[in-house]
């Protein structure tokens, strides 16, 4: 297990353990935290699972100009001709993609 993982799931174990607050502010606070360490081991999770490091390239769709259009992945089969691309199903369905989408590459 990735090091940071394990640390945040032992801290995410203290702060669970809590169970005495001083005032409701503070009360709130601590789940406020335990949200976001909550967030952060899922966020690595899911780095971890895909491989994304640090050095990935992850960019940002640009804007259209037009409300009403979107991306599609296709697969170009070695072929600057669009007649010969295909598009890429995902499970088997088509996914649009949107301006400000994230295009993340390990």
């Amino acid at each position: 297990m990735n090091p940071a993982i394990k640390k945040l799931k032992q801290y995410l174990e203290e702060l669970e353990a809590t169970d005495s607050f001083a005032t409701v502010e503070e009360k709130a606070e601590h789940f406020g935290l335990i949200i976001q360490v909550r967030a952060s081991i899922g966020q690595l999770e899911l780095c971890e699972k895909f491989e994304i490091h640090a050095g990935s390239l992850v960019s940002v769709l640009p804007e259209t100009g037009d409300i009403h259009t979107g991306y599609l992945a296709v697969c170009d089969n070695e072929s600057s001709n669009s007649e010969y691309w295909e598009e890429v199903l995902f499970d088997g369905r088509q996914v649009q993609f949107s301006s400000g989408d994230l295009i993340i590459r390990k």
